[in-house]
């Protein structure tokens, strides 16, 4: 079920979305033009902190509604004969209140052969790592595809997951026989230079030194209704410092403070440390589709080694190394009616756990890291460990002019940011040796971001 892939869908996408039904005109007309409205609602267990970042300044009710949660206009296919495609997404954010440019995939590809076998050939332009994939196991493309927007998610993640619109780049790739795939790419900040238009209306964070090289291979294996892959994937990406820039004198306060902003990457001096990660991941797919019957089970596993000197020098980190990894499977099943369309669901278990960061060396000092205590946000214990469950049904009726897809999703939290219960720390007295339920917050459990979410995703 869309926007999942199947073994068709792969071969549009690797032929460098190139097919047509208009011979061999060079262009498409109509142009492959389409678009989405996606309508929500959100109820969380328990309602948000007041001022919780990104979300309303003031205590956010624990329903909500979003109409719209997000607006997109696609253009996918074909552009120019059988050598040059797109996937173009531009997107209103309903919750933030912006246009940006989403996932965009622009490709170059030539067919010869090697060894009397298929063979494509290909050049990409991106906007996210991972977004050129084929399979729906990487973070591009992987489960869930729609989330809720008003929710609590824990506050860690791997670098590779978080980059979509901060970096552009070039890669190329082959796959070969229907067998092999493997691509190779670099990347860099979309806050200058020739890939800023890959970022428009991204606030770009974090911002990379140089380029994140990035790779990806897989084998693929069909037959009849079943199809089987298995992969690897990993970037490197060095984050710049947030160190200012020099400050002109005319724009101290009184006190000799700069009156701007800080904490903006100094994009012309980038000596002095920096902080660096490595992503490596690993990934497979089974796949059944069916006349009337669709199964897929897809899981995938990162590991994130982190050498956080910047972070570390200026107390952000507590200690320069640390590590990060997340564990997700997840299982659905479609069943296609004669008449009523098409129903199913998925279940997804999902593990995120890493290296404790918080803490002091000085016991005079206060405590410092990348995980603390914070008003719903922030860890007790100094870790990100968090696991959760993720249960959905979707239902696609019948008409097919405009394919609609209603979408009922529940998570529950068993961690969050470390803990199951207090896990925020909010409200903690270190020096007195209690926790307050009720200053400035009352005690927040893991299960209190629990969420139901109901979706409405129409397509034109």
């Amino acid at each position: 079920m869309f926007p999942e892939l199947t073994q068709v869908g792969r071969n549009f996408k690797l032929n460098g979305f190139t097919a047509t039904k208009h011979g061999n005109k060079p262009y498409e007309w109509p142009p492959p033009v389409s678009a989405m409205v996606q309508l929500s609602f959100t109820n969380l267990k328990k309602s948000m902190p007041s001022g919780t970042d990104a979300f309303d300044p003031s205590n956010r009710a624990n329903d909500n509604v979003n109409v719209p949660q997000a607006i997109s206009l696609f253009y996918g296919g074909r552009i120019y004969s059988e050598y040059v495609g797109a996937l173009v997404q531009g997107t209103y954010d309903g919750v933030g209140n912006k246009f940006f440019l989403d996932n965009t995939d622009v490709r170059f590809t030539v067919k010869p052969e090697l060894f009397g076998k298929p063979m494509i050939l290909g050049l990409t332009v991106n906007n996210n790592p991972t977004v050129s994939d084929a399979l729906n196991t990487t973070p591009a493309w992987g489960f869930p595809s729609a989330a809720p927007a008003v929710a609590l998610t824990p506050s860690a993640g791997p670098q590779i997951e978080g980059l979509g619109g901060n970096v552009g780049g070039i890669g190329a790739y082959f796959y070969w026989n229907n067998l092999l795939y493997v691509e190779g790419a670099v990347y860099r900040t979309t806050r200058t230079g020739v890939t800023q238009f890959l970022g428009s209306g991204v606030v770009n964070d974090p911002v990379i030194q140089d380029v994140a090289p990035y790779w990806r291979v897989f084998l693929n294996h069909q037959w009849g209704k079943h199809s089987v892959q298995v992969g690897h994937f990993g970037l490197v990406n060095r984050n710049l410092s947030p160190s200012a820039k020099p400050v002109d004198p005319a724009t101290l306060d009184a006190d000799g403070n700069p009156t701007g902003i800080p904490n903006v990457p100094n994009l012309v001096d980038t000596r002095g440390p920096i902080d660096r990660f490595t992503d490596l991941g690993f990934d497979a797919q089974y796949q059944f589709i069916g006349k009337k019957h669709l199964f897929t089970v897809q899981t995938s596993y990162i590991h994130e080694d982190q050498r956080l000197n910047n972070a570390d020098s200026q107390q952000g980190s507590y200690g320069n190394a640390a590590y990060l990894d997340k564990f997700k499977i997840n299982a659905n099943y479609y069943y296609r009616t004669d008449n009523w369309g098409s129903v199913g669901g998925t279940i997804a278990y999902v593990n995120l756990w890493g290296s404790r960061n918080f803490g002091t060396f000085d016991p005079a000092a206060d405590p410092f890291g990348l995980y603390g205590p914070g008003a719903g946000t922030g860890s007790r214990v100094g870790k990100p460990n968090s696991d959760w469950w993720i249960f959905e049904l979707d239902y696609i009726p019948w008409w097919k002019q405009f394919v609609t897809k209603v979408t009922l999703q529940y998570t529950v939290y068993s961690r969050f940011n470390g803990s199951r219960s207090l896990y925020d720390g909010n409200g903690a007295n270190p020096d007195a040796g209690t926790v307050a339920d009720t200053f400035p917050f009352g005690r927040r459990n893991a299960s209190f971001n629990n969420s139901l979410y109901l979706l409405v995703w129409q397509t034109f």
